[in-house]
């Protein structure tokens, strides 16, 4: 590897890491961003996902986390290196893939910047959608080189990060899984090496098999396995589709309009060049994204993607030299309405169109692999100003991030994160609301074993007290069966396993929480048992006492 080449990894480590984790510091999603936190806690203090509370996504990225706190303390900081080093090992990879694509050092370094500053910036925490999307990204591509280059080393590799993406997130990576069938079959069509494919299958079946055994080895049942990730998270995923109309498609996929204007020009490349996996694939990850973006119903992720599409346009162009008046019109004109939409965020913004329109003038033949990266860079930058930048992801925005207060008036573990959240207008009234909540905590007796409902599941990390709650967070009819569904009945008896098991006296229930008291009755087993306390604290949270011997 040349020095430049070098200089160019180990510069893409340290931008897309500090990217992340100066972003990662600036507001927060508390339901979102604090269930993981206070997962990773738990499996810390040695809970497990499935055997010791219910989850729907997720298991690795708590274990995994639980590990950062292990080599750097439980902390708001240990949390962002996590996606920070995620964040650095999506532009690494990318930059990998650029170059086994036959692509210069000058594009690929732009492209790798481009996925450091789109990919994890966004939350700037682990997420179970970031994580799930880069590792789904990157078994994608092992399967395009493995299928590419006849090598079956990089597909083994491709199904074993599956895995990983899948036991983080089930969506999307199935929807990266069935693509990679589809593709590998259809190329198979003509020739199909029957020994390579038995070979394929039997070490998915051993991958499986590992899995399964890692998770039976800490006492987890498959049975577990199958009710919580499976039939629990699919009747979420379904409700997802429900009252789908127009409005919401084009609210949706309006802002991935940068991801699908590359199909025109892939498009091209198919008919006038023969080229069928830049068009394969864009029309592939396109329809991933936008399904992605209809069943999610989450907050902006999938424009993360852009620098891997340009990929797979641009590598023909590079290998054999294509130019075509069409397709550099064509990017001309997407260019300057990027400038457009961009101008509207940042008036600076003018003298990099000037330049542009200068080097333009002066260079007129310009090379349509350059045009691409200019296109990438644009929408690169409009997508930081619109969702990075003021931090789209927490629902948050520029007026907002104005008014924010230090983590550390909390407790040091969030020293450094200037704290801000959509729940509340008052940034004083929250502050004061936690730490009321946390002296409250802190005063209950060490032998007062309770569960706290709150969407701020920072309290028992704080306090390093144990956490018995049986969901990773509370949502009916999400995390958990509701009231007459499927596996209602086991999921009762777990939940009572856990008052009974663990001496529970006390139910918590703060005002910040999705679950509202008064969903307690929907526990007809629980309810007749509990008596609601009065206390000081009447407005912020409400407190059950547990009747002895009643549960």
């Amino acid at each position: 590897m040349k020095i430049s080449q070098i200089s160019s990894v180990i510069f893409l480590i340290i931008a897309s890491f500090f990217f992340s984790f100066y972003f990662g510091h600036l507001g927060l999603m508390p339901l979102d961003d604090l269930q993981n936190f206070n997962s990773g806690f738990r499996v810390l203090k040695g809970d497990f996902p499935f055997k010791d509370y219910y989850s729907i996504t997720g298991p690795l990225l708590d274990i995994w986390q639980s590990n950062f706190y292990k080599i750097f303390d439980v902390s708001w900081q240990s949390f962002v290196i996590h996606a920070s080093l995620m964040n650095a090992i999506y532009a690494i990879s990318l930059y990998h893939f650029c170059k086994k694509f036959s692509l210069g050092s000058f594009q690929s370094f732009f492209i790798a910047l481009s996925g450091g500053l789109l990919m994890y910036p966004t939350a700037g925490n682990p997420t179970v959608e970031h994580h799930s999307l880069i590792l789904s990204l990157i078994a994608t591509l092992f399967f395009i080189l493995g299928q590419k280059y006849n090598n079956n080393y990089k597909i083994y590799i491709s199904i074993f990060v599956f895995f990983l993406a899948f036991f983080i997130k089930q969506v999307p990576t199935v929807y990266f899984i069935f693509i990679c069938i589809l593709i590998y079959f259809s190329q198979a069509v003509c020739k199909l090496n029957t020994i390579n494919t038995f070979k394929y299958f039997f070490f998915t079946l051993g991958c499986l098999m590992l899995f399964l055994f890692y998770f039976y080895s800490n006492g987890v049942l498959i049975n577990d396995i199958i009710n919580q990730y499976f039939i629990i998270a699919f009747n979420l995923g379904e409700s997802r589709f429900d009252n789908i109309n127009l409005h919401f498609l084009y609210e949706k996929i309006s802002k991935l309009f940068y991801l699908i204007f590359l199909v025109i020009p892939s498009t091209w490349l198919l008919i006038s060049k023969k080229k069928k996996l830049p068009f394969l694939m864009i029309i592939s990850l396109s329809i991933i994204i936008c399904f992605y973006e209809i069943h999610s119903n989450n907050q902006p992720i999938t424009f993360a993607v852009l620098p891997v599409l340009i990929i797979f346009l641009i590598s023909p162009l590079t290998k054999q030299n294509i130019n075509s008046k069409f397709l550099n019109y064509f990017f001309y004109i997407i260019i300057f309405y990027c400038f457009f939409r961009i101008l509207r965020f940042e008036i600076y913004y003018l003298f990099a169109l000037i330049f542009l329109l200068i080097y333009l003038f002066l260079k007129k033949n310009i090379l349509l692999k350059n045009l691409i990266i200019i296109y990438l860079l644009i929408s690169t930058c409009f997508y930081f100003e619109k969702y990075v930048k003021y931090r789209a992801w927490d629902d948050l925005n520029k007026e907002k991030m104005l008014l924010t207060f230090k983590g550390e008036e909390i407790d040091k573990k969030f020293k450094y994160l200037k704290w801000r959240t959509i729940n509340f207008e008052d940034i004083n009234k929250e502050k004061k609301l936690i730490i009321e909540t946390l002296s409250f905590l802190q005063n209950l007796n060490n032998d007062t074993n309770y569960i706290l409902i709150s969407d701020y599941q920072i309290y028992n990390a704080v306090l390093n007290r144990k956490d018995f709650s049986p969901v990773k967070y509370w949502f009916s009819d999400a995390t958990y069966p509701s009231k007459n569904k499927v596996l209602r009945e086991d999921f009762d008896q777990f939940f009572k396993n856990k008052i009974i098991d663990n001496n529970i006296s006390l139910i918590l229930i703060d005002n910040t929480a999705k679950f509202k008291s008064k969903e307690l009755k929907d526990f007809n087993w629980l309810y007749p048992c509990l008596n609601e306390l009065s206390h000081e604290m009447d407005d912020s949270i409400d407190i059950f006492k547990i009747k002895a011997d009643c549960v």
